[in-house]
């Protein structure tokens, strides 16, 4: 028997004959593009730095997870895809790693062990048709976390990245950003995957605050960036109008604009997260939102 080890998954040729030997097929279905670059994997687990926990998302065979074990004294690997359970173990047998067989967005992170809030680091090459839930679930959890470290499509990075008021912006940055300080580690091309995703990719690191950068209530503010972002084509003051999230008449905007100070020709990516913020209280003063 071959004794396999954590660098047979840095080469395409080493990886390809694990699968086989375990009878995996990558599931595209569940987005499944093997990191196999060493450097980038690298760059992954150098941003996470070091510390006491790490909660790595879609573990896989175990690639990441074999850099993050050296950094931390535990690493939480959490894989949906049962078919890994097997390879993964042999290549960490290591009783600081556990495996947790589960889809990340039904976690009951209470019973992690995670430690003091903001103690652990969540980490991942994350599957890019679930970027979006599980970029929510992150932000919802950022409690247990100082920082998150993600692999994801550079379109999302992009979004990301993108200053809130400009036109690069979308709903994600200001979800991100109002509690988060963003940036771009390192971009990816599609051959550093095995199989090759058909688009780029990046390296972000998502340091959360101590503090949300806006006053009002989450649910609110969201509420606002969601209703004007879902006509992002319009001009504020249209999409206040037409957006069944505020059901306001004409006159009441052109106030409520006024009082804010906003320009209501301006479109939803041009406003900071101070106007939304200045918005959703105006909004919540009325009774709305």
């Amino acid at each position: 028997m071959i004794a396999e080890s954590c660098e047979d998954l840095y080469r395409k040729d080493s990886l390809k004959r694990l699968l086989r030997r375990f009878d995996i097929r990558a599931d595209r279905n569940r987005g499944q593009h093997f990191l196999v670059d060493r450097k980038f994997l690298e760059t992954v687990a150098g941003g996470a730095g070091t510390g006491e926990v790490a909660l790595e998302i879609g573990a896989g065979p175990g690639s990441l997870t074999c850099l993050l074990k050296e950094r931390f004294d535990r690493v939480l690997a959490v894989e949906i895809d049962e078919s890994f359970g097997s390879l993964f173990a042999e290549l960490n047998p290591e009783k600081s790693v556990e495996l947790i067989q589960a889809d990340f967005l039904n976690l009951d992170f209470t019973k992690l062990g995670l430690g003091q809030p903001g103690a652990a680091r969540l980490v991942g090459n994350i599957p890019y048709n679930i970027t979006g839930k599980i970029l929510e679930r992150a932000v919802a959890e950022r409690r247990y976390f100082s920082k998150a470290v993600f692999t994801i499509q550079k379109e999302v990075a992009d979004r990301i990245l993108a200053d809130p008021g400009t036109k690069g912006c979308g709903a994600i940055t200001y979800y991100i950003q109002a509690y988060a300080e963003v940036s771009r580690l390192a971009a990816l091309p599609p051959d550093a995957f095995y199989p090759p995703p058909e688009v780029d990719s990046s390296i972000i690191e998502i340091c959360f605050t101590r503090e949300k950068k806006f006053e009002t209530d989450d649910e609110s503010f969201f509420s606002v960036v969601r209703g004007l972002f879902n006509y992002r084509r319009k001009t504020i003051r249209k999409g206040l109008i037409v957006s069944p999230e505020f059901s306001l008449e004409k006159v009441e905007v052109d106030d409520l604009l006024d009082q804010a100070k906003i320009d209501p020709r301006k479109r939803p990516e041009e406003l900071t997260i101070k106007d939304f913020d200045k918005l959703t209280a105006f909004l919540n003063n009325r009774g709305r939102g």
